[in-house]
């Protein structure tokens, strides 16, 4: 027991600076102070956090500058689904030890989960500092960086620690992506040879080289690394494969993505791989509907989740070319195929709720929006949906509680915040309230520089309650140019009516 409180107590008095030459003597107010905070956690291992709330928010009002226990309290409100006080007090604990990378770390993982990017930054360049070879901290400041649209930043502090640790896998793949979203595809390329070289034995950089090539239509680079890969590895399936399509002519989109059924059936080829392969193809069909490739593409992905059926990704894949194809309901089975291998991937979530809204689903759209929100309570989309369901099933002020709460979680997430001011304009358009509806949708509007497609869609379903069914039209249409993919539009613009 003894030993217990020497280590408990080495937490909960961190500022005491410890001498490794005279044993530190305690007084009884201090060892009262451990042992509430020993009863405290042992409340927590069992589960009964409204009880260690109660004690840590006591031990708190007796000393608010002891780090540990608001770090306590901030974990405690974690569990208790309280996000505003979880950060409170780990923003307490900062304050009050804001050299202790324990508590760096533990706050800036609050703020990037509750989306509060701008809050993260000071404190991930102060970690970084500390530890400048840690890749998990330079990733979460270049994640941050880039959910405020500063990418040169975000390929700054990856340079930095590569001058340091070198070229490493990780690294490079981010900045490739940065690279590729900015159009910046020389630099892009750069970074896939970079690593390349550093492993020139591993055929999967080659590949990645290759296919950058082929989106990229050069074609004759392409096939120089496909010779370079068969000089490592002679059995190269899909090497061999681009060699032998290039040799007889190629063909269209549709006989290319054929032609990878040998690649597809392969099941020592890896599901990532494959899905590579159909990805520019997904985003091809997403900008302009071709039956033929719609049916390539649905083949393929049918058989990569067959093959790889313990794999999540795989259904996830499926489900995207079902939603891409106007098969909302098969998309929905795939989709809940994935959440069941793996229910921790809240696009995947995102994309099953989209598939039961179009489908028309509204009991499973509105319990699995409250399953999301339980899931991903920091997740502002999640009261987005949530609001969304709940206004489709007429219970709209239950929707608007929960879309109140969504723009307080949503901090300074602007894209968030537009979006549940439109679900919030969807909800008064349910009560009937529509100068509350245009109000809300204004502000979408407004945070969006009128570029919300969802905010314009339900824009034009008030214009067609107030009787206004030209501007209606004209505010759907402009929804679906801005990328709101959907039969239920698809149907209002050709109709006219809802």
């Amino acid at each position: 027991m003894q030993m217990m409180r020497g280590l408990l107590l080495f937490f909960v008095f961190i500022t005491v600076a410890v001498s490794a030459q005279e044993p530190i003597q305690y007084t009884e107010a201090q060892i009262a102070v451990q042992d509430k905070y020993v009863e405290a956690k042992k409340y927590m291992l069992i589960g009964r956090f409204e009880k260690a709330q109660e004690i840590l928010t006591e031990l708190y009002k007796e000393d608010r500058k002891n780090a540990a226990v608001s770090m306590e309290l901030s974990k405690v409100y974690s569990y208790l689904e309280d996000p505003y006080n979880e950060h409170k007090y780990a923003q307490k604990a900062n304050e009050n030890e804001p050299n202790n990378e324990y508590v760096l770390a533990n706050y800036a993982d609050i703020c990037i989960n509750q989306e509060k990017y701008d809050e993260a930054i000071p404190i991930l360049k102060s970690l970084v500092s500390k530890q400048p070879r840690n890749e998990e901290y330079t990733d979460k400041l270049a994640t941050a960086h880039l959910q405020t649209n500063n990418a040169e930043a975000a390929i700054s502090a990856y340079n930095k620690i590569e001058e340091l640790i070198g070229v490493k896998e990780n690294i490079s793949r981010r900045k490739y992506e940065i690279y590729e979203i900015l159009g910046r595809d020389k630099e892009a390329i750069k970074e896939l040879i970079k690593v390349s070289e550093a492993y020139p034995f591993n055929t999967r950089y080659l590949h990645n080289i290759a296919s950058y090539y082929n989106k990229q239509g050069k074609n004759e680079e392409a096939q120089k690394v496909y010779n370079k890969i068969l000089s490592i590895d002679i059995n190269d399936a899909e090497a061999n494969r681009a060699i032998t399509l290039a040799k007889t002519g190629g063909g269209d989109d549709n006989t290319y993505l054929r032609s990878l059924t040998p690649i597809i059936e392969d099941k020592s080829v890896p599901a990532d791989r494959k899905i590579l392969e159909l990805i520019p193809f997904i985003d091809r069909l997403n900008k302009k509907y071709d039956q033929e490739l719609a049916d390539a593409l649905l083949m393929l992905s049918d058989r990569i989740a067959t093959i790889h059926s313990t794999e999540a990704k795989a259904h996830a894949l499926k489900g995207d070319i079902l939603m891409s194809t106007n098969n909302p309901k098969g998309a929905a089975k795939a989709y809940e195929k994935t959440v069941a291998l793996n229910d921790n991937i809240f696009s995947v979530w995102q994309g099953l709720l989209e598939a039961y809204s179009e489908a028309g689903d509204k009991a499973k759209l509105k319990s699995t929006a409250t399953n999301v929100l339980d899931l991903f309570p920091n997740k502002p989309s999640a009261y987005e949906y949530y609001g969304k369901a709940y206004t489709l099933s007429n219970e709209v002020d239950e929707a608007i509680d929960l879309l109140s709460e969504g723009l307080m979680v949503s901090g300074k997430n602007v894209t968030s915040k537009s979006n549940i001011y439109a679900e919030l304009g969807r909800a008064y358009l349910m009560k009937k309230d529509i100068e509350e509806a245009n109000r809300n949708i204004s502000k979408s509007l407004q945070l969006s520089d009128n570029k919300n497609g969802l905010a314009l869609e339900i824009l034009g379903d008030i214009n067609y309650n107030e009787g206004k069914i030209d501007k209606a039209v004209e505010n759907w249409k402009k929804a679906q140019k801005l990328g709101v993919r959907s039969n239920s539009l698809q149907k209002k613009i050709d109709t006219k009516r809802i």
